[in-house]
């Protein structure tokens, strides 16, 4: 009657411990990622309320071509996974079109995991029409096409909706990923560890519910807390509580056995500049050695309201670091005990074995965005060579599906469009 639901302390500890430790994603031809088996993957974005533009450095609206080029570049990304689509208009389309016109871009340049965050029941019916067309007739329950997004409201609150949307998921075997993001000060306590409770609570009332409906069914403990700026009353997501946020939720998912993830980079600023570059490589750095299956969000930038293209290839060259950081020193084999007594005092390592040996290796950190160019003058900046890069990316750049599929998904959405 009064609209609160309590489980039972015994209930849910059976319930959290039927949720599987790891489980398989696919995209199609052939394309499988297994989420909890030590192998960390990425979850890309290819759109947002805003896109900085690379040559004004300003934001603007996204365009049809921004979502077509950013997801040509996650395609090509071998880090990357799965891509998510945000439902939003291209400001070169109006009306009701223009988001299915964003959706057709989206499928027609990646065949990896699709990454599902429905507004409407009737939105993901359309999702699954879309995923049986392209596994070509085979049955989308159980094909692990698609990760279904279920939103929490804060605080404490599940509408009919998101029950309709877990049901549905859970009706197909696709993997649940909450969407729980409480915002200290105003929807959560006005406090670190008050929010990361709130939180936590959100997505383990929603873990019991979805054992409840499907034993089994996969789960990603992730969620998003902010913090509300109490002068302004906007929302702060990407400020630097954000560092010991990730490492505490993926702290927590991992205590539950459960499959985590990890917003991977992001910044407040939507410039590329000192504090840009700090707040995104500390923000890669934390979720990286929190041990988080998967690291969402490559691309993110602005509050998590804007992206780029250019944005995108900087936070996988984060990651390399991120990756290179975590690794430490090898004591066991590069140790060269013998180099050195071998060279001895007042000798060189230039055509010593080892050096020979690891030249082109991954001894030492090296990226081809990074600047290296010190006290020479007309080298390029990191923004430069991360668009020379994307441009690279994009250049003769072909749709990864099959030609009967490529049409049958132009066909839907005409048909979409017309209705």
């Amino acid at each position: 009657a009064s609209g609160t639901v309590r489980i039972p302390p015994p209930l849910l500890r059976e319930l959290i411990g039927q949720v599987p430790s790891q489980y398989t994603i696919a995209g199609t031809g052939n394309k499988q990622w297994t989420v909890g088996g030590g192998e960390p993957y990425c979850l890309a974005i290819v759109t947002d309320p805003w896109i900085v533009d690379y040559d004004s450095g300003k934001p603007r609206r996204p365009c049809l071509a921004d979502v077509c080029r950013h997801t040509q570049i996650a395609q090509r990304l071998d880090q990357v996974a799965a891509i998510s689509l945000m439902d939003y208009p291209v400001s070169d389309f109006s009306g009701p079109d223009s988001n299915l016109r964003a959706m057709q871009e989206y499928l027609l340049n990646h065949n990896k995991h699709l990454h599902v965050m429905a507004a409407s029941l009737e939105s993901l019916k359309r999702w699954f029409r879309i995923g049986r067309i392209l596994l070509q007739g085979e049955e989308l329950k159980g094909s692990r096409l698609m990760t279904v997004a279920v939103a929490m409201r804060s605080p404490l609150t599940l509408t009919g909706l998101n029950a309709e949307l877990l049901l549905a998921a859970c009706e197909h075997d696709l993997p649940v990923v909450p969407t729980v993001c409480p915002m200290a000060g105003t929807t959560a306590p006005y406090s670190k560890a008050g929010t990361l409770l709130l939180g936590n609570v959100e997505l383990i009332f929603l873990v019991a519910l979805t054992q409840m409906i499907r034993p089994g069914n996969p789960y990603l403990y992730v969620f998003g807390p902010s913090r509300t700026d109490m002068r302004s009353s906007g929302d702060m997501y990407y400020t630097l509580d954000k560092v010991l946020w990730k490492i505490a939720s993926v702290q927590l998912g991992r205590a539950y056995g459960i499959p985590t993830a990890a917003e991977c980079g992001g910044t407040m600023s939507m410039r590329s500049d000192l504090q840009s570059g700090a707040e995104g490589m500390l923000f890669m750095l934390a979720a990286h050695q929190s041990g988080a299956d998967l690291l969402a969000g490559i691309g993110s930038c602005g509050n998590a309201m804007a992206m780029s293209a250019e944005m995108m290839l900087v936070q996988t060259a984060w990651l390399k670091a991120a990756r290179f950081l975590t690794a430490g020193i090898d004591t066991d084999i590069h140790l060269a005990v013998e180099n050195i007594l071998r060279v001895g005092p007042g000798g060189h390592y230039m055509t010593d074995d080892l050096t020979l040996d690891l030249l082109r290796s991954d001894e030492f950190f090296d990226s081809e965005l990074f600047d290296y160019g010190y006290l020479q003058e007309g080298q390029s900046s990191m923004l430069e060579r991360a668009h020379w890069k994307a441009e690279e990316m994009v250049a003769g750049f072909e749709c990864p599906h099959p030609g009967e599929v490529q049409e049958e998904l132009r066909s839907f959405f005409r048909d979409e469009c017309a209705g």
